[in-house]
């Protein structure tokens, strides 16, 4: 090669960012990508092995949890990151469709306030035990996970079509403080309520 060749470098992005004989670095554009996964990894991580252990049980929970890790990654799914309550599974064992409705009616009416497993089982007219399993086994969930489940997706609504504060909206979701609600949207979601929302107006933009 010539000394009068340009000496070319490329970035990861494919922008050239050495330009002339003697190397000199042109300023380079920096990629908000390449910054986002390796922060938002572990949280991907544990999103897509949620999404494996519900892809049998449960394809309504599975698909949530790849559409937030679409979010965490800056991408923008195609479809609505909140899932439907309503879509769940019945079979042998199972809640009846017009018990599974009133149950979720319910929890959606009340996720505000304080709810127990046996006000829910009264729902329906069941007892707790019965309730508990049959309601495991139509939604893949224990009903006090479920709500947990429900306030979460409630607070990503309020975090992408609000500007409440984090506090405002654990409060709004049935949760007793911003800790309470850290604590729950890092169990089902992998990262803090925070970051999930920096991630979301990413992708929006």
């Amino acid at each position: 090669m010539r000394e009068g060749n340009a000496l070319r470098m490329t970035s990861p992005t494919g922008r050239r960012v050495a330009d002339d004989a003697h190397g000199s670095i042109l300023p380079m554009r920096p990629n908000p990508s390449l910054r986002v996964v390796p922060a938002a990894s572990a949280g991907v991580a544990h999103l897509v092995k949620r999404a494996m252990t519900f892809l049998e049980t449960n394809r309504e929970a599975a698909r949530g949890c790849l559409r937030d890790a679409w979010t965490l990654l800056g991408q923008e799914p195609e479809e609505s990151v909140i899932d439907s309550p309503k879509q769940y599974t019945c079979r042998p064992g199972g809640l009846a469709t017009w018990q599974a409705e009133r149950v979720i009616d319910f929890v959606e009416a009340n996720l505000g306030l304080k709810v127990v497993t046996e006000e829910m089982a009264n729902v329906v007219a069941l007892s707790k035990s019965h309730f508990s399993r049959a309601f495991k086994h139509s939604l893949g969930y224990t009903p006090m996970a479920y709500v947990a489940v429900r306030r979460v997706e409630r607070a990503k609504l309020m975090m992408t079509s609000t500007r409440e504060r984090l506090t405002d909206i654990a409060l709004a979701c049935g949760f007793s403080d911003q800790s309470h609600l850290n604590r729950y949207f890092r169990r089902v979601v992998g990262t803090s309520p925070g970051h999930w929302r920096r991630m979301s107006q990413y992708a929006a933009h």
